[in-house]
């Protein structure tokens, strides 16, 4: 079981897991590929299937490309869209003409649907 992940990244939080006194945490039912904090040794473990063995070196956890891409398009986005409303609060004309498109958008994807 994972005890304790650290992380600089923007993306990736983990929260500490169960602690269990002083000692290596092992679920009932293993299976390859499972991970545990051994409390004694103070290492991540991993249960090949038959057996556990201690990751060595560094451990890395971190996001596909396409997840990171996805995750920044998102951010901008949202900050677009944090700018577009404070341009709309400036100027009533702006939020009349986007009521008016979003209005537009709508009634077309209507349209769209029905055929």
């Amino acid at each position: 079981m994972i005890r304790n992940i650290h992380t600089n990244e923007d993306y990736l939080v983990i929260h500490k897991g169960y602690n269990f006194a002083n000692h290596s945490y092992s679920p009932g039912a293993q299976s390859a590929g499972l991970l545990r904090y051994n409390y004694n040794s103070s290492e991540v473990e991993v249960y090949n299937g038959m057996s556990w063995h201690t990751l060595g070196g560094d451990t890395s956890i971190n996001f596909s490309k396409e997840t990171v891409e996805v995750l920044e398009w998102a951010r901008t986005k949202m900050q677009e869209e944090v700018k577009l409303r404070s341009l709309m609060d400036r100027h009533p004309g702006l939020k009349d003409l986007n009521d008016k498109f979003e209005m537009m958008k709508a009634l077309c994807q209507q349209e769209e649907n029905v055929k």
